[in-house]
């Protein structure tokens, strides 16, 4: 039953600290028949059992990921196609005043502002844009200008001064959020949406309606940390294009890690709004 305790309070979720523009939620059957499918008993905790089973272990990257067999690679695939797990977000909305570009890989920065820019083409507005980024080292198998920078945070202002932008989309004010790595024991681990959102907040941000851009299938646990962390004070709507899983080897396993992130972030606003309401 603890399974479906999980679900039922998924479903139940609709409203979170920060106020999203539009909800976005996992299918609560469909995430019961994906976890049964993987030989995840429902009467097992579901939490438990997907940051066990299908989280990223610790020490790796996703592009690390080793995946699936055959049978369950095309059961996770197909599952997800028909979740739209793989399809483009779309702006709630056709004005902003903020763009935030969450940082990632250099090839997935570029992928989304690209989007951004094309969301501009195609009518969206937004007073100013804000890259959320890590000063986590470049990695020669999934990163670029690798010549010219040393970290995810040097190859934003790259990317950006080399965009084919549209000309008043250029003219914008546009601030970098560089995270530092952080300390673990004995190593230094690289900081997370949730880190560069805080840092982005502890700057003293005047409450606004934001417009955040990522892609898939990274979009839904992106807006479940999103939801949690922002302050209510805030409007916020997430973005991002679609992807083709065929152009990754891993993309069923990558997939589940994403859905592990996002069902875990969603317990915690679970938890928090309960804690609001007592």
């Amino acid at each position: 039953m603890r399974i479906w305790c999980f679900l039922l309070a998924l479903c139940l979720n609709t409203l979170g600290v920060a106020a999203p523009l539009q909800e976005r939620t996992l299918d609560k059957a469909a995430l019961a028949q994906l976890a049964d499918a993987l030989d995840i008993p429902a009467e097992s905790d579901l939490i438990a059992e997907t940051q066990k089973q299908w989280l990223c272990q610790k020490g790796l990257e996703r592009w690390e990921l080793t995946e699936l067999e055959e049978e369950q690679r095309l059961f996770v695939l197909n599952w997800a196609e028909q979740q739209r797990l793989y399809t483009a977000w779309q702006p709630a909305s056709s004005r902003y005043d903020t763009a935030l570009i969450l940082g990632a890989t250099t090839g997935c920065m570029k992928k989304r502002m690209n989007y951004l820019a094309q969301l501009w083409q195609q009518g969206v507005r937004f007073d100013q844009v804000i890259w959320l980024t890590g000063d986590r080292p470049l990695d020669a198998r999934v990163d670029s200008t690798l010549d010219r920078c040393r970290n995810e945070s040097e190859a934003a202002h790259i990317l950006w001064d080399e965009a084919n932008l549209p000309e008043e989309m250029r003219q914008l004010p546009v601030t970098y959020i560089a995270v530092p790595m952080k300390s673990e024991g004995s190593s230094l681990k690289r900081p997370n949406t949730e880190d560069t959102l805080v840092a982005w907040l502890a700057s003293g941000p005047t409450p606004c309606k934001a417009l955040f851009i990522s892609d898939q299938p990274f979009c839904g646990y992106q807006f479940a940390i999103l939801k949690t962390t922002l302050p209510e004070e805030f409007q916020f709507d997430l973005a991002g294009p679609g992807v083709d899983p065929s152009s990754h080897p891993a993309a069923a396993a990558i997939t589940l890690d994403s859905i592990a992130r996002w069902i875990y972030q969603e317990q915690i606003c679970i938890h928090r709004k309960w804690l609001n309401q007592n």
